[in-house]
């Protein structure tokens, strides 16, 4: 019975497995050296923007 779109069933193409552009190790490296210098950031007074809401 045809009650819809189907996914593709062709023997002929090879597995290829999902292969990641940024691995996880460099994304939660980085996130946190980003944090760490976010945070040391807030303690010098040139990085003291006024901000005016």
């Amino acid at each position: 019975d045809d009650n819809g779109p189907a996914l593709p069933t062709r023997a002929t193409e090879e597995f290829r497995p999902f292969i990641r552009r940024l691995p996880e190790f460099k994304f939660w490296l980085s996130v946190t050296k980003s944090t760490i210098i976010a945070f040391f950031c807030t303690f010098i007074d040139a990085f003291n923007i006024p901000v005016f809401w």
